[in-house]
């Protein structure tokens, strides 16, 4: 007789804002992210469960069905729930689910369980990330078939070198990870074009300070070493005021997208100088 090892499963939970029990829009964006990130599950089945204040319960298979169900009951709908789980084996089996509720009495929760920790809480962390900010900025997670996103049109100006990491950062809902990571690209054009091994505000006033070991013009006029000296500062504001907090503390699904935007701005109106500057002659 073979011994098989018991299963050990894990489970992650963490709490999500009240009240948003009948936010259509946003059940639907949840139904897409929870099946965006379960796709690699092959036998994975989405269901939704509604529960009221009287008798009122139902269990679907889509959003158009709960709705069809509902009729005008959704009135009185006081939870929803939506699933999604595996339903491969016993080896393979995860459930996420996403649980909408009307007051504090029953709470807003992101669940998942399964044979693998870091999944779980992976899980977890992504989508609470995800609700979050599809209710501050419902316009990042909008689909629109039709044409860019509003959040994709408000990222064209960016410079090549952060637009594409950005909108996807911001996509899905990582607004600290979106400003982090542009600032992480200006330094490396900073390193790459100075040959200076150094970061963050030492780096900037090194390479585009007096020291000039990347110049942004010739330098020949008051004007050009206003405007160096205006980009130095610039580079320093922008991780002292903008990168430096933001990696001293935990990540904020609750980011101020303006604010993201701006500062992803400034770090583009750095690649746009750098793109004309050169680095200074280097004695081997």
């Amino acid at each position: 007789m073979v011994n098989k090892m018991a299963r050990r499963d894990f489970s992650a939970d963490a709490l999500i804002p009240h009240g948003h029990h009948q936010n259509w829009n946003l059940m639907d964006a949840i139904i897409r992210e929870l099946e965006r990130v379960t796709d690699q599950w092959p036998s994975a089945e989405t269901e939704i469960s509604v529960q009221g204040k009287r008798d009122l319960y139902g269990s679907y298979g889509s959003l158009l069905d709960a709705k069809i169900g509902l009729g005008e009951d959704h009135r009185d709908v006081t939870t929803v729930d939506i699933s999604r789980i595996e339903r491969d084996s016993d080896d393979s089996d995860m459930y996420v689910s996403v649980t909408l509720a009307k007051s504090q009495r029953d709470t807003s929760w992101v669940y998942a369980t399964g044979p693998v920790k870091r999944t779980c809480e992976e899980l977890v962390r992504g989508l609470q990330a995800f609700i979050l900010q599809a209710l501050n900025s419902p316009e990042i997670t909008r689909n629109d078939s039709a044409g860019p996103s509003e959040i994709e049109s408000r990222l064209q100006h960016l410079h090549p070198a952060i637009k594409s990491g950005a909108l996807r950062r911001l996509a899905s809902g990582h607004g600290d990870d979106a400003v982090e990571e542009a600032c992480k690209s200006v330094g490396a054009r900073l390193r790459q074009l100075s040959g200076l091994d150094d970061d963050g505000a030492s780096l900037v006033t090194n390479t585009l300070g007096s020291r000039r070991l990347i110049a942004i013009n010739t330098g020949a006029t008051k004007s050009e070493v206003s405007e160096q000296e205006g980009y130095m500062h610039l580079g320093v504001a922008l991780y002292r005021a903008a990168r430096n907090p933001r990696a001293h503390r935990p990540s904020d699904p609750n980011f101020n997208a303006d604010e993201v935007i701006e500062w992803l701005s400034v770090a583009s109106a750095l690649h746009r100088a750098l793109d004309r500057a050169k680095p200074a002659h280097r004695t081997s």
